[in-house]
């Protein structure tokens, strides 16, 4: 359904997206992972058709993104990563325009503010940031496309509005949407993604099952020796980190972690504690600890 291929915009600064290739399928939430600046929103609006690609192909449900723009915006709901409404129009009138610009549901569209609740009444102006971007949720949704794309769909969301959308985002998923989403918050994207992929200045470094991902990414192990004197011994042993009666270390193989579990029985250990799997370590094994592999 969403397709890039080789996909490069290089702009002035340095910056852009190079070589980007991915696919999010029909029934798929696909993860969008990367710090700000990483190419990230580019990608996006590419799919929209809102910049040109130097080189490369992208489409949604077949059309080109470039030169069918108009046949694609009809098949896409497209939520940005930066929301800029006018201020003197109320939450009422902005879902108006936009209905009256892309269509939508009026029972799909009150059971988004069911969901979502604001008082429609209020000026843009006087809305939070929370507020705005459930207004924005809505406009977005209440278009029953078979493609969304989402940047920081949940920026600003207190936590049981977070829990909301991603029930709403299952609920699409199961209806057979595709949907790309771009996030910081790792707990969300553990629980609706099905695969994801990691950009650094502009170019995927991984694309995986999110489950592989969390699975394949290193682990850290702190263990506690009886003596400091064998936690120095150790730490020369595999080049790790110790602090006093501490030693931690990093390891995504199974073969490693058997022989370091080996030369432990050696010494008085006195605990082995390792980090949560999940997400956010995905993130620093890749783009912190990652970096000096």
């Amino acid at each position: 359904m969403i397709h890039l291929e080789h996909v490069t915009k290089a702009f002035a600064s340095g910056k852009g997206i190079f070589d980007v290739s991915f696919s999010v399928e029909p029934g798929m939430v696909f993860g969008f992972i990367g710090p700000n600046g990483a190419g990230k929103s580019t990608a996006l609006r590419q799919l929209m058709g809102l910049i040109a690609a130097d080189s490369g192909h992208a489409t949604i449900g077949g059309f080109d993104c470039w030169v069918e723009t108009k046949e694609v915006k009809r098949l896409v709901g497209y939520l940005p990563g930066e929301i800029s409404l006018p201020g003197d129009f109320t939450g009422d009138h902005i879902l108006q325009l936009m209905q009256q610009l892309h269509g939508g549901d009026r029972k799909r569209q009150a059971d988004l503010l069911e969901r979502f609740p604001f008082d429609p009444k209020t000026k843009v102006r006087k809305m939070s940031k929370g507020t705005k971007q459930k207004l924005a949720l809505v406009g977005c949704f209440m278009k029953d496309a078979p493609v969304y794309l989402l940047d920081e769909p949940t920026s600003g969301l207190d936590p049981l509005m977070q829990e909301r959308f991603l029930t709403w985002l299952e609920e699409e998923r199961r209806l057979g949407k595709a949907i790309l989403m771009s996030s910081h918050h790792f707990p969300e994207m553990e629980k609706s993604c099905e695969r994801a992929a990691l950009i650094k200045d502009g170019r995927i470094i991984v694309e995986s099952d999110i489950h592989e991902l969390i699975r394949s990414s290193r682990k850290q192990y702190t263990v506690e020796f009886g003596l400091a004197a064998q936690a120095e011994q150790f730490e020369i042993q595999v080049g790790a980190t110790q602090k006093q009666q501490r030693v931690s270390f990093l390891t995504s193989d199974q073969l490693t972690l058997n022989q370091v579990l080996r030369l432990l029985t050696a010494y008085d250990i006195r605990s082995i504690q390792t980090a949560a799997d999940d997400l956010e370590h995905v993130f620093l094994h890749y783009y912190g600890e990652g970096d000096e592999s």
